[in-house]
């Protein structure tokens, strides 16, 4: 598919350029971090002013109800998971001093009565507790550096790697600390953390130490951003001989804008496997932006000779009905044509016809599927979505989701 880049050239790039762990950037490449509402930071929300001891508290959250329901003909096996979920999270953000402030969250998660069980939302195990706790100082050392320490919010690669997944009842986290720097406009970012598998596989926790950077040459050239990263398990942790403890990563990505105003964005990564077979993908993505009923029309090519993720946040990067997990989980390539529409009264539409070719030994369970997305932000505050997704093996999925910004 392509040359693997060697490992002493990655990690010079990596070292070189730079990706901040601070901003969070899943959106970067349009990663699927946040299903079926806004971008949390983007959300409608009431500005409540809150002030204590001349120093600012902000609290915000999201409460969410989401409805999944899935079918199959017989013959076509799928994941059945008819269920009805609930999450509320809530997050308080103390600025302590002038460069440093002290986030918490607390998140709830329930899976109603009667419900299947799918993904990590399982009858019976609902989860109640902090999710993150962390705190950031902004010139520690007086040398322009910027630390994030303690449990956290991260993604690696725009979540096809590792992220934070918010189609989950209770998002990945990790322990660890992360500490960037900007040199004039570019980034520079070294992190080491503890990952210990999502909540409804966890696993002894894996140490990872890395490093992303990113270079920020152009707001409308055709080569707007370059970035690369580096992560390696250290042998650490309490999973010091398992799976991922002594593989490594490392990939490159970049944006920029083309003639005809065509925007692109593309990534690489490879994965080398201790004592295993070498892993590499790719995503490549064009999009046109528009005025008018149609807002956009974007195509995605994806290929992946087989695993690359430790804790992804990519729910629907291939598809909806989510049979392959995910783009970069297994030896899978797709094509996404997606079309989105702003008909008007605040109504957002999203069409994505994929195809999907599994190659290997791998069972293959559909070759075309449609996903259909509608989201609308209602006159009391709340977001409503609806969601479809079918294949030509006649599976199908449906999502309603409600969710309140706070």
């Amino acid at each position: 598919m392509k040359r693997a880049l060697s490992s002493a050239a990655a990690i010079a790039a990596a070292i070189s350029v730079a990706q901040t762990a601070a901003a969070q950037n899943c959106y970067e490449n349009k990663s699927q971090c946040f299903s079926f509402a806004p971008e949390p930071s983007e959300a409608s929300r009431l500005d409540t002013g809150i002030n204590l001891r001349s120093k600012t508290l902000s609290v915000t959250g999201d409460i969410r109800f989401r409805l999944r329901a899935d079918d199959s003909a017989a013959g076509y096996p799928y994941a059945d998971g008819d269920q009805m979920t609930s999450r509320a999270r809530v997050q308080m953000a103390y600025q302590a001093t002038e460069n440093a402030k002290a986030v918490i969250e607390f998140n709830y998660s329930e899976t109603w009565s009667g419900s299947n069980g799918y993904s990590d939302a399982q009858p019976g195990e609902n989860w109640n507790g902090v999710s993150q706790a962390y705190i950031e100082v902004e010139d520690m050392f007086g040398a322009e550096d910027k630390w994030r320490v303690g449990r956290s919010n991260y993604t690696l690669a725009n979540g096809l790697i590792l992220g934070s997944c918010d189609y989950l009842q209770y998002p990945d986290t990790f322990t660890g600390a992360w500490v960037s720097r900007k040199f004039g406009d570019h980034d520079l970012e070294l992190f080491v953390l503890d990952d210990d598998g999502p909540l409804q596989s966890p696993r002894p926790a894996t140490r990872f130490i890395g490093a992303t950077g990113k270079l920020n040459l152009s707001e409308d050239g055709p080569v707007g951003t370059i970035g690369a990263f580096y992560m390696q398990g250290t042998g650490d942790g309490d999973n010091t001989n398992g799976t991922f403890s002594n593989d490594r990563w490392y990939g490159a990505q970049g944006t920029g804008k083309l003639p005809l105003e065509l925007l692109w964005s593309a990534e690489a990564a490879q994965r080398q496997v201790d004592g295993g077979k070498d892993v590499a993908a790719y995503r490549v993505r064009i999009e046109r932006k528009f005025e008018g009923i149609v807002d956009s029309v974007s195509f995605t090519r994806t290929d992946s000779e087989g695993a690359l993720h430790v804790n992804p946040a990519d729910f629907n990067s291939a598809g909806l009905l989510h049979m392959y997990g995910g783009a970069w989980r297994s030896d899978l390539d797709t094509n996404q044509l997606q079309v989105s529409l702003r008909p008007g009264c605040d109504f957002d539409v999203d069409v994505t016809m994929l195809t999907l070719d599994r190659d290997g030994t791998a069972t293959q369970l559909g070759d075309f599927e449609t996903d259909i997305v509608v989201g609308k932000q209602l006159k009391s505050g709340v977001h409503a979505s609806a969601a479809y997704g079918f294949d030509n093996d006649y599976r199908q999925v449906a999502f309603l989701q409600l969710t309140l910004f706070f």
